[in-house]
């Protein structure tokens, strides 16, 4: 189980395991990459922000790929994702498309 809130690719036994890389320096913290996974991979994490104000507590969700392991290649969190941060396989060149 993968607990970073960062991501990056991930090797098993020799070969890509699917969903390579979130982008989280640009991710806004939506979370559809959440909600639209049918496989409960990704799931949103409480983070705490970089810069912080006394008195005042903040965190920031953001997408963990908790189980990478169960991914069903359905792209769509790379899809629905409105900042395009989500890579599933790199590799694949005819992606689907949302419609």
């Amino acid at each position: 189980m993968d607990n970073r809130p960062h991501t990056g690719r991930k090797e098993d036994g020799g070969q890509a395991v699917l969903i390579e890389n979130i982008d989280i320096a640009k991710c806004t913290g939506c979370g559809i990459c959440d909600l639209v996974c049918p496989a409960d991979v990704i799931h949103m994490q409480d983070v705490p922000p970089g810069d912080t104000i006394a008195g005042l507590r903040r965190t920031k969700l953001l997408p963990v790929i908790k189980y990478r392991e169960h991914c069903i290649t359905c792209f769509s969190c790379e899809i629905f994702c409105p900042e395009r941060i989500v890579d599933v396989h790199p590799s694949i060149k005819n992606r689907p498309r949302p419609w």
